[in-house]
């Protein structure tokens, strides 16, 4: 309990001696006139300076002249290009191929044509994307032709036997071309 009542009485002698000076500051007055304070500028990524001047007072200067963190070079002219994809190549370009033709006489009269064919592109060739044209010549016109496909996919790197029949006898055509259709 006495020390509520020492609380008390220095709370009325504070406000005793506010209500005897009521202009004055409660800030202690120099003897000697102070110097201007200097501020000296720094070219640091601190958030504020501290500059202590002599009133006792500290004032916090925000920077003027910060660098930035983030490169200043335009990304455009700094960004490496995009490789362009290489284009797909046709089939007729990456499929190597041999063949051989004999004279069959079941179930009808044709000439089979087998084709060995190797499949060097990077990619699965399925039954539809690998055409082959057999053609027939006499006398350097086109007799007959015919076109087929392999009935299952060829993986990279395997080959496939594809047989087509070409109609006729094989002593009607003085020569007979294989070509890869795209």
């Amino acid at each position: 309990m006495t020390a509520a009542v020492a609380v008390v009485v220095v709370l009325f002698a504070t406000l005793a001696i506010l209500d005897r000076n009521p202009g004055s500051p409660l800030q202690p007055q120099p003897n000697t006139p102070s110097p201007a304070p200097t501020v000296v500028p720094t070219r640091t990524a601190t958030a504020s300076v501290l500059v202590e001047r002599s009133s006792g007072w500290v004032v916090a200067l925000a920077p003027t002249a910060t660098p930035s963190p983030w490169p200043t070079i335009a990304a455009a002219a700094t960004a490496t290009p995009r490789p362009q994809p290489s284009p797909t190549p046709r089939t007729s370009d990456c499929v190597t191929y041999r063949w051989s033709s004999r004279q069959v006489f079941r179930p009808s009269a044709q000439v089979l044509v087998e084709i060995d064919a190797v499949n060097g592109c990077k990619r699965d060739l399925g039954p539809l994307q690998l055409w082959f044209e057999i053609t027939g010549w006499r006398q350097g016109s086109r007799v007959q032709s015919a076109r087929g496909h392999p009935f299952d996919r060829i993986r990279p790197g395997s080959s496939g036997i594809i047989a087509i029949g070409l109609p006729g006898s094989i002593d009607w055509y003085d020569e007979i071309t294989v070509e890869i259709t795209d």
